[in-house]
């Protein structure tokens, strides 16, 4: 063999040796990449956009049973913060804006819990005042707002009261956004457009008055300078 086909030789064994030895550095550090990826913190990993909200995501007979269900709940806890508002506030801006609440709840509940029988769902609520089945997560967290007004008179019930149900409020025009696409029957998606009607109103009444009675600077929005709301 010729001293220039030898020297060729060993140069490729080189070359190919050089390359193997690439490939396996770039191996083992794309390894030790994704196992400190895997044993970073939630906070150190990449943050994806989750909607926590169930209703985004269900759909048909069982969004019309969850709904039911979360809303009865979610009522009633309105209702007991607006029987405590009409012994414990003095103004009669927010005795009005209870009586209404009560009021018209009240009357939404009564159709709720007759669709719940008519539709042969799960019974998740009996007497005024208690909570079971399905709704359980949601009652508790009502019972926790309620409570926080107990032994509260005068403006300091109003504050507490205006800023609870304010977020009261939020939380069902949140769950009642996505009635009309997700929802089945027609039923539910008219009572989600009217919670999401009257509710963002009195929200917008409310922060008004947390504005006027200097219980916070709140952020107000186009329409927080409607007039006051007829009950």
């Amino acid at each position: 063999m010729k001293r220039n086909q030898v020297i060729i030789i060993i140069v490729g064994f080189i070359i190919i040796a050089g390359v193997a030895w690439i490939l396996v550095a770039n191996s083992q550090t794309n390894d030790s990449v994704e196992q400190q990826s895997s044993s970073a913190t939630p906070d150190e990993q990449e943050a994806k956009p989750v909607d926590d909200n169930k209703f985004a995501t269900l759909t048909g007979s069982a969004f019309d049973e969850a709904y039911i269900a979360d809303m009865m709940a979610h009522h009633e806890g309105a209702v007991n913060m607006g029987e405590q508002a009409l012994s414990a506030s003095e103004r009669p801006e927010v005795k009005a804006l209870a009586n209404e609440i009560v009021f018209t709840q009240s009357r939404e509940m009564a159709k709720m819990s007759e669709w719940q029988q008519e539709w042969g769902f799960d019974a998740t609520m009996g007497a005024h005042g208690s909570h079971g089945g399905g709704a359980n997560d949601m009652a508790g967290e009502m019972m926790d707002m309620g409570a926080s007004l107990n032994g509260l008179k005068g403006d300091d019930f109003d504050k507490v009261f205006l800023e609870q149900m304010i977020i009261h409020h939020q939380q069902a025009v949140d769950m009642s956004k996505y009635a009309d696409t997700n929802a089945e029957r027609q039923e539910i998606k008219d009572l989600a457009r009217a919670v999401i009607e009257a509710q963002e109103k009195e929200i917008s009444q409310m922060k008004q008055w947390q504005k006027d009675w200097g219980f916070q600077a709140a952020d107000m929005d186009a329409n927080s300078s409607m007039p006051g709301m007829n009950h």
